[in-house]
């Protein structure tokens, strides 16, 4: 690796931001009972997103996995011109 993204990864360490997959995460908008919603970037696209992070422990706690795995199946399906897309999973 060279030294420039080195330096370019300490920084964003520094400043907080966090990298997953292709998404680069940025600060919290909201936080629910078993999940915190960030703002991501594409690395790709330098568009804007917001990413929904669940708490996996909680999810087979509460006993909902079954619930979530039908939300994301409906939201894939789902498109229309008032709601957000569901981009990745």
């Amino acid at each position: 690796m060279s030294s420039s993204k080195r330096r370019a990864r300490e920084e964003k360490k520094k400043k907080g931001i966090l990298q997953l997959g292709n998404y680069e995460l940025g600060w919290t908008l909201g936080e629910g009972n078993f999940a915190k919603v960030k703002l991501a970037k594409n690395l790709h696209s330098s568009l804007h997103f917001s990413v929904k992070i669940l708490d996996k422990s909680k999810l087979i706690q509460l006993n909902i996995t079954d619930q979530i795995k039908r939300e994301i199946s409906t939201l894939k399906l789902f498109k229309h011109p008032n709601v957000v897309r569901l981009q990745d999973v």
